[in-house]
């Protein structure tokens, strides 16, 4: 099973730095161009379905690309809730103890009023454990999820084992192509590759 995950698009927030999580923020109109090249790739590919987070700013990048398959909106793969962090910057939260912990150990140190490494990554679990049983009774697939950078930096880390969470960058409308195989009843990672890609790469 080949599952391409694409973050979406550039916002406001996104191009001042600031912590978006939950808040729902569209796109800035002005560079949907940006988004070019993804569509040309995804063009050429014939998706057995395609997921979404609920938040607006990935249902709009999806709507730009116009990807001719079947769509779920599934608020599983919003990013992670930054709670009182939302909208403030790095040079904001610097000097605050929590900020600086949750930087050093995010998966100890919670957001205030925001979500726990925990809630995040279980209700990101929950959603691919039912994907893989889903594609346990069907052929292999070709899945497209439009989700958010700390979705696809949670994914990657768990399933690959050479990447660690702040090991792997993703820029706004690029992604990257994991594919899945069953092995002894689970379900591997077998290989990584960013998307848009050169042809040349395997």
């Amino acid at each position: 099973m080949d599952v391409y995950f694409v973050r979406h698009g550039i916002t406001n927030w996104n191009k001042e730095k600031r912590y978006l999580g939950h808040s729902d923020i569209g796109l800035i109109r002005s560079e949907l161009s940006q988004l070019n090249n993804l569509q040309k790739v995804l063009s050429r590919l014939n998706f057995d379905h395609v997921f979404t987070s609920d938040l607006l700013r990935c249902q709009e990048t999806l709507a730009y690309l116009s990807i001719p398959s079947q769509v779920s909106i599934d608020c599983r793969l919003r990013e992670i809730n930054f709670g009182d962090w939302e909208g403030k910057t790095y040079d904001e939260l610097k000097n605050q103890i929590a900020y600086r912990n949750w930087l050093e150990n995010w998966e100890v140190y919670s957001i205030p009023n925001g979500e726990s490494a925990e809630t995040f990554k279980s209700r990101i679990d929950f959603f691919f454990y039912e994907l893989f049983q889903q594609a346990m009774e069907t052929s292999p697939a070709k899945i497209l999820v439009m989700t958010h950078g700390g979705v696809i930096r949670y994914l990657v880390s768990k399933y690959v084992s050479s990447r660690s969470f702040w090991d792997l960058t993703i820029s706004h409308g690029q992604g990257i192509r994991l594919t899945f195989e069953q092995q002894k009843g689970e379900w591997v990672c077998s290989s990584l590759l960013a998307v848009p890609f050169q042809e040349k790469e395997k």
